[in-house]
């Protein structure tokens, strides 16, 4: 397994991420581009449901099973503030790998957009301390007024939202997906500062990709 993880990180080397922090809170408020962005969902996932978060700990790199429902998005934070080399998350669900950055970072992907190819299986390249959890729903802050972040963040779009307003600063890769029960696409998938409005109809999640972006988010 070890010979796996390190040609995984050779792989994500190539891509030409340079250092940074990738510190992914929700704030109120920064150069190598991100990897390049999956493919999207092909299928949606089901209605949520409460479920109880799971957390997991380590130190450097391993492996973990996952108990969360194969038929649910779970939104998955993970939070290495010691790291200071390649931070690399991969499973072997749909979305595989989760996070590639450099340095300290914390902040929010999601997992199981593919019911039929559900995460069983999570893989951490890392160099310190860490802490990983998955949650539902509840965990996330919504995008109903003018939120600001940086780093990777997902966000809950409520019933109403028709359209969202991205304004990005970032050296690096900015991506934007949404999810919802009806479909899954990417949104916007750029290399630098960024400003557009996308149609986004609410109920939905929106998952924010640039662990060294700084960016602010308009719903209307």
């Amino acid at each position: 397994m070890k010979k796996v993880v390190c040609a995984l990180a050779a792989v994500v080397l190539v891509s030409g991420c340079a250092s940074g922090t990738g510190y992914g809170v929700i704030v109120a408020a920064g150069s190598s581009a991100a990897a390049v962005p999956a493919a999207p969902p092909t299928t949606a996932p089901a209605a949520p449901r409460d479920v109880p978060p799971e957390t997991h700990t380590g130190k450097g790199e391993g492996q973990f099973a996952v108990t969360w429902p194969a038929d649910q998005l779970g939104f998955f934070t993970f939070d290495c503030p010691k790291c200071a080399g390649n931070v690399i998350i991969s499973t072997d669900g749909g979305e595989f790998g989760l996070v590639n950055a450099i340095g300290a970072y914390k902040g929010t992907t999601w997992l199981n957009t593919e019911p039929d190819r559900p995460t069983r299986k999570v893989t951490v390249l890392a160099d310190a301390p860490w802490t990983a959890t998955i949650a539902d729903y509840r965990s996330l802050p919504e995008a109903s007024k003018l939120t600001s972040g940086k780093g990777d963040a997902v966000l809950r779009v409520p019933a109403g939202i028709t359209r969202v307003h991205l304004k990005a600063k970032t050296r690096g890769n900015i991506a934007l997906w949404v999810q919802s029960t009806e479909t899954g696409d990417l949104l916007v998938n750029e290399i630098g500062d960024v400003e557009v409005d996308r149609d986004v109809r609410g109920p939905a999640y929106l998952r924010v990709d640039g662990y060294e972006a700084t960016w602010t988010i308009m719903p209307s």
